[in-house]
């Protein structure tokens, strides 16, 4: 017995690490594309808008893909096999469209299964690790990523500025990899698991129910959606004040988004991972959405000096390090010993909440008002979101 669990740690530890190494070109990628549309293809503020409106919007679904169509596959890799490779289909054609449209729509396919994955990759992790070993095995695996974005960040911006290579090849490139990483996950063993574990019958009822029974976790995703609004609504006007106020270069852009958003990530992904297993859940939320609060407001001393770009991005990247592991972490943090997959569905549920409302917020203020205000109304509600988890507690905290 003891012997299969060292087997499954060790292939799991296997799994996470090579399943982040290889998507992560993939999602560093992903990342500018806002950026690639706004500056390759002229992309309007609508359509840049409703590109970051779609991305979270379709967690909706994803939401119901996770609790209803996935409890009729029977093994969790199964799951993670189709949506990782619907997710990533779409982009192989990437090279025969030059239509903004249609790189809208594959990129709330990817979103929509990648984010329906989301649930049942935790629960494997639940199942095959230790609370403290899968923190810990995710924050490096994170790290490690990262550091791959650092590594290839350079060559991209330099390659897109003077077009060396089409910034399709990069797609179509990555996105084979990512395959890769789909079959990697599939691969995966899983400890003992029965479909059977947790039967939902209503997800949203289902989920109400859940939030009225834990007030612990219903109060940090009060406090996480406050923050995230505020991320929503910037996200159109950074893209605007990166292109047509900074008016970066792909290289700058890229510097600042993947070697110093990087460093902070890697610098700070195992403190994180060290603070997760001694403070409260709600306490290290606060304070990431102290730290995005804050990001804006440096990027916008950009203006004056691209140094401050640099900053705000190092920044992020710290801040990042904390949001990511405890948004994948917090759903077996709280289930503890139920099944996590409603939990870390919630999760979901929420994000496509706010990123329906979100950027096209944003995507209003920013076509009636400066670029500065909008980032300031953005930094405020991340700060009211960090208020109300510091200063209001739940009835019980978990760690």
């Amino acid at each position: 017995m003891q012997e299969d669990k060292k087997e499954f740690y060790h292939k799991t530890k296997s799994a996470i690490i090579s399943n982040i190494l290889l998507n992560e070109s993939f999602i560093a990628f992903f990342g500018l594309l806002p950026f690639i549309l706004r500056k390759e293809l002229h992309a309007t503020i609508f359509q840049i808008s409703l590109f970051t409106t779609l991305k979270p919007a379709v967690s909706v679904l994803s939401f119901y893909w996770s609790l209803k169509f996935s409890s009729k596959i029977t093994h969790l890799s199964n799951n993670l096999l189709i949506t990782g490779l619907l997710a990533r289909l779409p982009f192989l054609l990437f090279p025969l469209f030059n239509n903004i449209w249609y790189m809208i729509f594959a990129s709330a396919i990817y979103m929509l299964f990648s984010r329906a994955a989301i649930p049942t990759w935790t629960e494997v992790l639940k199942l095959n690790l230790s609370k403290q070993s899968r923190e810990k095995i995710f924050s490096i695996g994170s790290a490690l990523g990262y550091l791959e974005s650092i590594l290839i960040a350079v060559a991209i911006g330099s390659a897109l500025d003077f077009y060396f290579i089409s910034w399709k090849f990069f797609f179509l490139f990555s996105t084979f990899l990512g395959i890769c990483s789909v079959i990697v996950q599939w691969q995966t063993p899983v400890a003992t698991y029965s479909s059977e574990s947790q039967q939902i019958n209503s997800p949203f009822k289902d989920s109400l129910k859940l939030l009225r029974k834990r007030t612990d976790f219903a109060h940090f995703q009060i406090g996480s959606f406050i923050n995230g609004l505020g991320l929503m609504i910037l996200m159109p006007a950074l893209t605007i004040f990166y292109a047509d106020v900074l008016k970066l270069s792909y290289t700058e852009l890229s510097i600042g988004r993947y070697i110093f958003m990087g460093m902070g990530f890697i610098l700070f992904s195992y403190l994180w991972a060290k603070a997760l297993s001694t403070y409260p859940c709600h306490l290290l939320t606060s304070m990431i959405c102290l730290g995005f609060g804050f990001f804006p407001i440096v990027i916008m001393l950009a203006f004056f000096n691209h140094s401050w770009l640099y900053c705000a991005f190092m920044l992020y990247g710290i801040t990042q390090a904390g949001s990511h592991l405890i948004w994948n972490m917090s759903g077996p943090i709280f289930a503890q010993e139920e099944d996590s997959s409603l939990f870390s569905a919630i999760n979901v549920l929420t994000v496509g909440i706010r990123g329906l409302i979100g950027p096209l917020i944003g995507g209003i203020l920013i076509s009636i008002m400066p670029a500065f205000i909008v980032l300031f109304f953005g930094a405020f509600l991340c700060f009211l979101g960090s208020f109300y988890l510091f200063v209001t507690r739940p009835k019980a905290v978990l760690q």
